[in-house]
């Protein structure tokens, strides 16, 4: 059986509290068009206004969200609304961790702790958003979601529990000095982490702060200069897609050889592909998790220890 959607019971609450289209708009600070659309379910009010729709209405978000749904199937606004609510789970954690961890600096093992608590928390979020954008690209209902996908704040309890308890993160052996790494990404903050990573490491760096200023920086090196580049996806004047193209097809076979590694926040299937086909030799996320982005660098600047 059809539900009722949510514009109707928009139109109906409106209607049964004697306001005016114009008179919603103004308590709320939208147009009279757009609640005009909403009735007519044309849009959805941004989420935001939630709180304060059901507040004028007399009703509750969650009796609005009941109504965000049109023969079971969930709405782009219901699903953002849970959404927000699994990395908030997450977050409350991370914040918590960090307000516990200004009190206990000067105790290393609690130190310690709290940190691997962070870094767990962070690799559950980004595995949360990573399988909330396949599901969005791929059409699929919460219910087609797997095991690996805790949901619940006892089952995220439970998973922390578990991996928090392997103790502190073994960064592979790692030694790059003498290498020189190219950082080509448009924001500072980015390049600043990428530098101190590879400092800690040995690594010289040099910056990009875009594609096209990245592949005049291979043209003007000599071949050999840079031995590796880490190349974020999206950036102005010259995304990393086209940069890695053009920089395989230099005429100098060494330059055009050059490791690249991608890392970017974008990891859909489809980006990975594009950067892949493109030619870059491996895909990385943001945030960067420094284990596996370390054992992305040994792999293509020392293949032969990599067995």
């Amino acid at each position: 059986m059809k539900q009722t959607l949510l514009g109707s019971c928009i139109r109906s609450l409106r209607i049964k509290h004697n306001l005016t289209q114009a008179q919603l708009a103004d308590i709320l600070g939208v147009t009279d068009k757009a609640v005009s659309k909403w009735e007519r379910n044309l849009s959805y009010p941004d989420i935001a206004l939630f709180p304060k729709l059901a507040d004028v209405l007399e009703t509750t978000v969650d009796s609005l969200l009941r109504e965000c749904k049109e023969e079971c199937r969930p709405s782009r606004l219901l699903k953002a609304f849970e959404m927000s609510r699994d990395i908030r789970m997450p977050l409350h954690i991370i914040l918590g961790f960090v307000e516990i961890i200004r009190n206990s600096h000067d105790d290393p093992e609690m130190l310690q702790k709290y940190l691997d608590g962070i870094r767990i928390s962070c690799e559950y979020m980004m595995t949360l958003l990573n399988r909330i954008q396949k599901e969005n690209l791929d059409g699929k209902d919460r219910e087609g979601r797997g095991e690996d996908y805790p949901l619940t704040s006892e089952e995220l309890d439970r998973y922390l529990h578990e991996h928090i308890s392997r103790g502190q993160t073994q960064l592979p052996t790692c030694q790059f000095s003498g290498k020189r790494v190219l950082v080509a990404d448009d924001i500072a903050v980015n390049r600043e982490i990428a530098a101190e990573i590879l400092k800690q490491f040995g690594a010289e760096t040099a910056f990009a702060e875009d594609g096209l200023i990245c592949l005049h920086m291979m043209h003007a090196a000599p071949a050999g200069y840079y031995d590796l580049i880490l190349m974020d996806i999206q950036m102005p004047n010259m995304d990393g897609i086209e940069a890695t193209r053009k920089i395989r097809q230099l005429s100098d076979p060494k330059k055009a050889r050059i490791p690249i590694i991608a890392l970017t926040a974008n990891v859909s299937d489809k980006e990975r592909e594009a950067a892949l086909a493109a030619g870059m030799d491996a895909f990385e996320e943001k945030p960067i998790f420094i284990d596996k982005l370390l054992a992305a660098i040994r792999r293509y600047l020392y293949p032969e220890e990599v067995t």
